[in-house]
């Protein structure tokens, strides 16, 4: 395989962040609301920042991004993933396309069901990327916070949005290279699973000692403490 490293295993990874904060970034439309915050862009002073499919838009230089789905490189944003400095993780059934993914770090499902967290089992959640990437946190050693933006399983409430990108101008928006995204319908279905994986997940954190911010007070993600963005540097410091 030469130099090769899409090989790689995310296990290399494991408690590589004793200790630190973490940020992740979905792409919810309470994002671009925290995009309007200074405080937004001195976030990796604070921690690390983990971006979820299309969310590296709203941060191109985060330390990791993260995904399920292959149908992320149907956009045009994939582009900005390929050529991003940060560490990338997919799930095994992205190993197909292993031309796609050189240099990033595959991750194996867990093979309990959504609402069941083995401590010890190195597989991580799988039934979309947000779990996928609150139970990589966890494993890296987070022992402060995780804080969650843009995880709001809901559309905005003036505009009927789902997405913060939607927010931006015509022009700074991403298009569909291919058929790339499934309509609101399907996608709340998954919501019902993601549910069951986050109770599970605000488990493990417990057990590992530590703590899940929602940053989004009227997400509809329930399980973790919610908490107004502009608190987060009054969380840390505490």
């Amino acid at each position: 395989m030469g130099n090769i490293r899409y090989m790689n295993t995310y296990t290399e990874l494991i408690d590589k962040h004793k200790g630190e904060n973490c940020f992740i970034l979905g792409a919810g439309p309470s994002l671009f609301s925290n995009m309007n915050n200074s405080l937004f862009y001195s976030l990796k002073k604070h921690g690390i920042v983990i971006t979820v499919n299309s969310a590296i838009l709203a941060e191109k230089s985060p330390n990791y991004w993260i995904s399920n789905d292959h149908l992320c490189t149907n956009w045009s944003w994939w582009s900005i993933v390929r050529n991003s400095k940060c560490i990338k993780i997919v799930r095994n059934s992205w190993l197909k396309y292993k031309d796609d993914i050189e240099g990033f770090y595959i991750f194996s499902p867990r093979s309990t069901p959504e609402d069941v967290i083995n401590f010890e089992e190195k597989g991580l959640c799988y039934c979309s990327s947000i779990p996928t990437s609150i139970d990589f946190s966890i494993k890296c050693g987070f022992k402060k916070n995780i804080f969650l933006l843009g995880v709001d399983q809901c559309l905005d409430k003036k505009t009927n949005y789902h997405h913060f990108w939607q927010f931006l101008p015509i022009k700074d928006q991403p298009r569909q290279i291919k058929p790339a995204q499934s309509n609101w319908a399907s996608q709340k279905k998954v919501f019902k699973y993601n549910d069951m994986a986050y109770k599970a997940l605000n488990k493990f954190a417990e057990h590992k000692n530590c703590k899940i911010y929602n940053c989004n007070p009227e997400s509809k993600v329930e399980v973790f403490e919610k908490i107004e963005f502009k608190d987060i540097l009054k969380i840390i410091k505490e």
